[in-house]
């Protein structure tokens, strides 16, 4: 039973942008949770003590939060791809 609600939950993922100079793969990506609407980053985990005290001075770092890398050589393809997510959002209480 465990396994069949794993499936259902992955199943609503969709992928929506990927790094464009990747090899295919373990690459930074984009996904949309087509359920909720929540975006999934995949990528890098900033692991480095002096960018994590920096990013948690500016924004408190969650116990169950991690701080994620996406390369600057996906911003366009990163906006293009909300856009298009904004723009198809059906659910009522979008903006």
């Amino acid at each position: 039973m465990r396994n069949a609600r794993q499936e259902v939950a992955m199943s609503a993922l969709r992928l929506v942008a990927i790094d464009p100079g990747t090899d295919g793969g373990h690459c930074p990506a984009l996904l949309v949770d087509d359920a909720t609407g929540d975006l999934l980053f995949q990528g890098p985990q900033v692991t480095s003590e002096a960018e994590l005290a920096e990013v948690n001075g500016q924004s408190p770092i969650g116990p169950n939060e991690i701080v994620g890398r996406i390369p600057a050589r996906m911003r366009e393809v990163l906006l293009k791809a909300l856009m298009e997510e904004a723009d198809a959002d059906p659910r009522p209480e979008k903006l």
